[in-house]
């Protein structure tokens, strides 16, 4: 039996990512840890379950989103809370006990409730339509807020002093308050009246008594509650532990002596780094796995661990067709985040020349991961600027603003060959890919999962490095200086011939990352652990 031990957090704390429906992600939900669990449901690699450490009311809708709704799991904070429900509920803010003389307000991002002309309440609602959180408020100013739990009932609430959050009450099914924690030092009590958790990772439950009413932190009531539930697992079962220093601390405690499998992934390690307890993890782990090549080397350098690294991708390769081919424009998508300005500029004046002087019809698309909100619009103004320095009119980096029925205020305007495609979840950047003709990818370390998504769907790849993904002269060309980049783009855009040749060689490259080839590895890992 496999145990995932995720990393989704919020912001470095115990609790779920789930947010208000009209603000855009900040961050993708997909992870290592997702694609091993589709991977493992889906193609019924080994029997498995999640065992989830943080605080999430709304993890069925998470599932779901992932489309492993039906996957067995594990919850913490259901145990810590004594919650016995696993189905989610029709629940409406209606259901709520609410004051007679209320109003409520339906504006188009969430429901505002009036009592005596004043706020009273916001009602907020997720991705999924479903209602999450209830902000209360007295004279305007917010004194709790209510988190449902999508099984039907409240979970948690935030009560907050001078606008500062004070404390969190944790709650079970029935309403009954299990343990509050303290957000000025941490420290968490529990109700003396009900001071028991649930033991039932295993087949058995039962009740089990805190031993102790107050702890200096919630981590210490987790790691109690993990330890008690982990007792009831034999010890041949193995640990998929995707690595982060929240965490770390606890499983350091509770899986000595496991049998445990490290999941590096490079977004989380950029995030947070490698820390004391995580170089213990590291000692006494069975496999390290790593998501690209370039994060093994990361670990051995800053870990100095002579352990061997397998390098297993998160993401598959798929045969995948564009319509690039159909467009009236060739479509360029050119990487941004991690070039240096200088390179930039340059970049921009080498593309317009390209497009001004040789190939009319090709355009360019800033491709960027940030999720920033005014980053579209700072991209095009460095590009206006470039534009300006480099005697180009810089209007070709102009930002439409919509059409007009006679079209009068457009006549006479230079076209703009520049935009701005913002992709922060992977699911945007697949369809951003399937307008493009080619992938500029200077970056010192590529984008992996662009790499992999222009592998799957044919297209030409232009990079300053080799990688597992983008081979020179196969599926793509090395360039060694900026200056190379107009004659790499038009040995593809000049003639289809040389993107038919590129296209073959990408599926025959992607056919080391298929479905089958990640099923494979991961047999291996837990082969090795098992014999």
């Amino acid at each position: 039996m496999q145990y995932f031990i995720p990393a989704w957090y919020q912001n470095g704390d115990w609790k779920e990512n789930e947010q208000v429906w009209y603000r855009s992600r900040t961050v993708t939900e997909f992870d290592d840890t997702v694609k091993q669990i589709q991977l493992f449901f889906r193609k019924h690699v080994s029997p498995f379950k999640i065992l989830l450490l943080g605080f999430s009311p709304n993890f069925r809708h998470f599932l779901h989103r992932q489309g492993v709704y039906h996957v067995p799991y594990w919850s913490c904070f259901d145990a810590m809370q004594g919650i016995d429900l696993d189905r989610m509920m029709l629940f409406s803010f209606h259901d709520l006990s609410w004051p007679d003389d209320v109003e409520f307000i339906y504006s188009p991002f969430a429901v505002i409730v009036q009592r005596n002309q004043k706020k009273y309440a916001q009602i907020e609602f997720a991705e999924d339509g479903n209602m999450f959180r209830v902000d209360m408020f007295r004279n305007d100013i917010r004194t709790c807020t209510n988190y449902y739990d999508d099984r039907g009932f409240m979970s948690c609430q935030i009560v907050y002093q001078d606008g500062i959050a004070y404390r969190e009450q944790y709650f079970n099914a029935d309403g009954v308050w299990k343990f509050a924690r303290f957000m000025h030092d941490g420290h968490v009590l529990v109700n003396p009246k009900n001071n028991w958790y649930y033991v039932n990772l295993g087949q058995e439950k039962q009740q089990k008594t805190y031993q102790k009413l107050e702890y200096v932190n919630v981590d210490a009531m987790i790691a109690e509650v993990l330890r008690e539930n982990l007792k009831t697992i034999p010890d041949t079962d193995i640990f998929m532990i995707a690595m982060h220093p929240l965490h770390s601390c606890v499983l350091a405690q509770t899986l000595k002596n496991r049998k445990t499998v490290l999941s590096f992934f490079a977004r989380r390690l950029e995030e947070n780094g490698i820390h004391d307890m995580d170089q213990q993890l590291i000692e006494e782990a069975n496999v390290i796995v790593a998501d690209k090549q370039a994060t093994a080397l990361r670990i051995q350098e800053q870990t100095g661990s002579q352990k061997a690294i397998r390098v297993i991708t998160p993401y598959d390769s798929r045969e995948e067709f564009g319509n690039s081919l159909h467009l009236p424009v060739q479509n360029i998508l050119v990487a941004v985040d991690q070039i240096a300005d200088n390179d930039f500029n340059t970049l921009v004046e080498l593309l317009a020349y390209y497009i001004l002087t040789v190939n009319h019809r090709a355009r360019v698309c800033m491709f960027t991961r940030s999720s920033a909100y005014n980053r579209k619009g700072r991209l095009m103004h460095k590009a206006r600027t470039a534009l300006r320095a480099a005697h180009l009119d810089p209007e070709l980096a102009r930002e439409e603003s919509g059409v007009t029925e006679s079209q009068i205020d457009r006549q006479g305007r230079v076209r703009s060959i520049f935009s701005v495609s913002q992709c922060v979840d992977e699911m945007s950047v697949s369809q951003t890919l399937r307008e493009q003709r080619i992938v500029v990818d200077l970056q010192a370390i590529p984008d992996q999962f662009l790499q992999i998504a222009a592998m799957s769907m044919g297209i030409p790849q232009i990079t300053v490095r080799e990688t597992d993904y983008m081979v020179d002269g196969k599926n793509g060309i090395l360039i060694q200086d900026l200056s190379d980049l107009p004659d790499a783009l038009h040995y593809y855009l000049s003639s289809i011939a040389h993107v038919n040749q590129a296209q073959i060689a990408s599926y025959e490259l992607g056919s080391q990352f298929t479905t089958r080839q990640l099923v494979q590895s991961w047999k291996e890992v837990i082969e090795d652990i098992e014999h």
